[in-house]
């Protein structure tokens, strides 16, 4: 191992400490830490982000919630204290004194930015490498694409990572706007994925129904965001499944649980699954296989986005059958990986998982040790930016 790097980890958890969300965040925590490095995350509110409490439903000034999760997570992670949580809202800085704060990021060898969703305060930007990671493809090139500010905060980083696998090599029509993108995977530490015996207990996922305000418009073409729309084209798909469960874990599904839940899904509250992060990697490392659909977005485009979440089940060996957003160019497909395309394709992949179960199994874990192990995504990240 070369020099012990300092690094700032900048992202959202306290504002939204949910399962999916706050193991992202500690996969990058935990992967640089073993990789030798001294590492610190830090998150600053923005006017537009009251923290979320997923237990009241709401979001509020009050982050006490969101701080104890990710307090409790980062001390299970072996990294107690390694975080600080500047709000706006409270007027204080929690973890660490901002003085603190400040010092070691001025001093950090690598600013990372996860999602880019935090404010870009003068010491992240004193840090010697820059980095902004890209997790939403499609929309966010479309949004740099027409805002200027959102442009300009790209603009401020050294380096560009992103999600969309595809989207630098120009293939997929989505506008680069001068960007020097970079792919990346979404790293995951595979021993907090052990595989579990047995079949699992159904085809499961975990997400968000609906999203406001983040469909795009290309080519004159109205491209979705929004998994509700997906899934409405399948909604029969149980019924030609007999025997086979499959589980439609997503938040806020008001009156469309109901529909659902009568047409033969096993209709859940992704809220009360994702609060708890250790209940949340149950239920993932519990399911038989990941059945999900994709944004309409990614999968127009061919962007090459996959999801970390769906790292994580592959991680767990539960095979992961997803619509096809073109990951295929750089992930091996048909032995538990398989992309899909309408509810024949979909019924298909079903049937061909639990026609030679342990195979899919095997070859899911196999897929996220070669794709997806944290020292290799993150050891390649590290090499981008010059600090390897």
């Amino acid at each position: 191992m070369g020099k012990k790097l300092k690094i700032v980890i900048g992202g959202y958890a306290v504002g939204f400490p949910m399962g999916g969300q706050v193991w992202m965040l500690l996969h990058y925590a935990m992967g640089l830490s073993r990789l030798g490095h001294e590492v610190l995350f830090v998150e600053d509110t923005a006017e537009w982000a009251l923290p979320f409490d997923p237990v009241r439903g709401f979001a509020l000034p009050d982050s006490t919630h969101g701080r104890g999760v990710v307090s409790e997570a980062f001390e299970r992670a072996g990294l107690p204290g390694r975080w600080a949580y500047n709000s706006l809202f409270e007027g204080r800085c929690f973890g660490l004194e901002r003085e603190e704060v400040e010092r070691y990021c001025t001093q950090a060898d690598l600013f990372l930015n996860i999602s880019g969703v935090i404010p870009l305060h003068e010491h992240f930007l004193k840090a010697k490498v820059r980095a902004v990671i890209d997790t939403d493809p499609v929309f966010t090139q479309s949004k740099i694409a027409s805002d200027p500010w959102t442009r300009d905060y790209y603009l401020q980083h050294d380096l560009v990572f992103t999600f969309g696998h595809n989207i630098p090599s120009g293939s997929t029509g989505v506008p680069l706007s001068g960007i020097e993108y970079v792919p990346t995977r979404a790293p995951v530490v595979l021993d907090h994925w052990r595989e579990q015996p047995g079949p699992g207990r159904g085809f499961t996922t975990i997400g968000s129904w609906d999203a406001q305000g983040r469909d795009i418009v290309h080519d004159g073409k109205r491209l979705s965001w929004r998994k509700c729309e997906k899934y409405e084209q399948i909604i029969d798909l149980p019924a030609s499944l007999p025997g086979v469960t499959l589980d439609l874990t997503m938040s806020s599904m008001k009156e469309d649980a109901r529909r659902f839940a009568a047409r033969g899904w096993n209709v859940k509250d992704a809220l009360v699954v994702s609060r708890d992060i250790q209940g949340y990697r149950d239920y993932i490392l519990g399911s038989t296989a990941e059945f999900t659909v994709a944004k309409e977005q990614n999968i127009q485009l061919k962007s090459g986005w996959f999801s970390d979440r769906s790292a994580c089940y592959l991680a767990s060996g539960r095979p992961v059958i997803v619509e096809d957003t073109g990951f295929g160019t750089y992930l091996p497909v048909g032995e538990g990986l398989l992309a899909f395309e309408g509810a024949d394709g979909a019924k298909g992949a079903i049937e061909a998982v639990l026609a030679d179960y342990p195979k899919h199994r095997a070859a899911a874990r196999r897929i996220a040790e070669e794709f997806f192990d944290s020292v290799r995504v993150l050891g390649d990240l590290l090499k981008a930016a010059g600090l390897d």
